[in-house]
């Protein structure tokens, strides 16, 4: 007879024995162990011995007692994953086998053992599926461009043209998608900006376009000229209230600033109105010498007949108005190329002022071929001989003669105590060099520059960076040469410029009875200064009552949302 110690593998006994030690670890395990519980493990331990036939599993498998088993209900807390174990799980890669594994160590057969025994019976530990939940309160991080790309093209356009137009043309320079975006909405966004942020006297003098071609060209060409106006404007009154009304001290300004801020807002349209003027009569004039007709100094006419087609697209308020503030415009400009001081050849030797004003011509090539904005380049000089300097380069360079050298000063014994004196001028092309000139650092929107003419790059038409609608150029765009070969000797004299012309006409038309009664220069200071309560905005009213135009503050100036500077 068999041990009772004794059990074959997988027999019936074997199965009641496993079942009793599992009971027996029940019992000794619950909550309510006690006498109660004593006393039935000794029943059931008296029943051992008891020669019973042992009842069938219900299962039909077995475990191993390899240990206790884990209960759900356990007062244990689960384990959790730390965030790099997380993240990883969370990526795909299921690494607890990899974790749970040792390297076993060589001390001993004992240590490998062990190290064996750990790997085979570790228990994987239980993560549950909320753990590898994203957390809800985690805040999540967009790019902004991401989410504007995201959008349909009709609301990127709709967020896009409200902006400001510098903020539009430096957002094309973010990336080629931004680029992309911009220059295939161009035409909503031109319209947009055309019917809410340009100013009334603007669309009068350059009307909308077909809508199919309003473009960023057309926009920009207007910023442009706008821009040119309200710089013009600003430094003509900081003049006027310095030299004409005597307020040269920090006071005296600050209690002269509203009268400074209505002339300077007045001055607005009317400057903006010579723009239109040179820039219309320019293209007039090279139109008509190119296709053969006869040069304008060699007819003989009472008005000038290019000056009466341009003069012909303003009303007669505009004609009164412009004709009024052209001496005021030509005299300030005039002024700032003079020597800043009047005591003499002497005193000049000391400060260094060699140069007197320039010749009548070279004021009537600036404004005739280079335009206002040209006369504001010169203005924005700081420094009479840089000034001076600057101009001489520019005309020489129109030219193709060599600039004027300073002439040499009589008093050369004592003017080594004053300023250095400018080096002699060289060639236009050479004087670049001496400038210090440097393409790549050159921000001007088409430079004259022969550097910077020859570092642009020709690039194929199919590039929507290099061939956009911007790639036409700013309004009075710098002359071929041999179109100034054209224009160059057909020049007026300054004094021939505008005033006999714009005077006959306005006679004519009876805008005034008499000549006497055209306002002079110090009329029309006292007009641009004088208080009315408007702003001198009703003479510049929408002329189409159905568009929305913001003329606040004149555009460019004071406006919320208007052509900033």
């Amino acid at each position: 007879m068999d041990p009772l110690h004794s059990a074959e593998f997988a027999s019936d006994r074997y199965f009641e024995k496993l079942r009793r030690l599992n009971d027996s670890n029940e019992i000794a395990n619950s909550p309510s162990s006690g006498p109660a519980a004593a006393a039935v493990a000794a029943t059931a331990t008296s029943t051992v011995t008891a020669p019973a036939e042992p009842p069938l599993l219900e299962g039909p498998t077995f475990t191993l007692p390899l240990g206790r088993q884990r209960s759900h209900d356990s007062d244990n807390a689960p384990l959790t994953l730390r965030p790099s174990d997380q993240k990883k799980r969370s990526l795909g890669h299921d690494l607890t086998a990899l974790r749970t594994q040792r390297r076993p160590t060589f001390s001993g057969s004992f240590g490998s053992l062990r190290s064996k025994v750990t790997v085979i019976h570790k228990a994987t530990p239980v993560v549950q599926e909320d753990v590898l939940a994203e957390d809800p309160t985690t805040p999540h991080i967009f790019a902004l461009q991401n989410l504007l790309l995201a959008l349909p093209n009709e609301l990127q356009a709709q967020v896009i043209a409200p902006l400001p137009i510098p903020t539009i043309l430096t957002l094309r320079l973010v990336s080629k998608s931004f680029h992309t975006l911009i220059t295939l909405n161009e035409a909503s966004i031109a319209r947009y900006h055309a019917t809410n942020s340009l100013p009334a006297y603007a669309l009068r003098l350059y009307p909308l376009p077909d809508p199919t071609a309003i473009n960023l060209h057309y926009l920009c060409s207007i910023w442009h000229r706008l821009h040119v106006a309200t710089k013009l404007s600003i430094m003509i009154s900081a003049q006027a209230t310095k030299e004409i009304f005597l307020r040269t001290t920090d006071a005296l300004r600050l209690e002269f600033e509203p009268q400074h801020r209505r002339m300077r807002q007045r001055l607005v349209p009317l400057i903006f109105a010579l723009f239109h003027f040179f820039e219309t009569y320019r293209d007039l004039h090279v139109r008509h010498l190119a296709a053969g007709g006869t040069p304008i100094h060699l007819q003989p006419f009472t008005l000038n007949p290019l000056e009466c087609q341009v003069m012909a697209m303003y009303d007669d308020r505009t004609l009164l108005k412009v004709h009024q503030v052209f001496p005021l415009v030509m005299s300030s400009f005039s002024r700032r190329l003079r020597p800043p001081s009047y005591a003499g050849r002497v005193e000049r030797s000391f400060k260094g002022y060699l140069k007197d004003r320039p010749a009548a011509e070279v004021y009537s090539t600036i404004v005739s071929v280079g335009g206002l904005r040209q006369a504001q380049r010169f203005w924005e000089t700081k420094g009479y001989n840089s000034r001076r300097a600057a101009v001489d380069i520019w005309y020489g360079f129109i030219t193709r003669n060599p600039v004027e050298p300073p002439p040499k000063s009589k008093m050369s014994i004592i003017t080594h105590l004053g300023r250095k004196k400018p080096n002699a001028a060289v060639d236009a092309t050479s004087s670049e060099t001496t400038a210090g000139h440097n393409s790549t650092s050159c921000n001007e929107w088409f430079c004259v520059k022969p550097a910077c003419q020859n570092s642009r790059r020709r690039h194929s038409t199919d590039n929507l960076v290099f061939h956009s609608s911007l790639s036409a150029g700013p309004p009075m765009s710098p002359l071929p040469r041999d179109q100034l070969r054209l224009i160059l000797p057909d020049l007026q004299h300054l004094s021939n410029i505008w005033c006999h012309t714009a005077e006959a006409l306005i006679l004519e038309r009876k805008i005034v009875e008499r000549a006497q009664d055209i306002k002079r220069t110090h009329q029309v200071f006292l007009e641009l200064i004088r208080d009315d309560g408007t702003d001198g905005l009703d003479d510049w009213s929408p002329a189409i009552p159905s568009q929305t135009v913001n003329t606040e503050g004149q555009e460019g100036m004071d406006a919320s949302g208007g052509v900033s500077d």
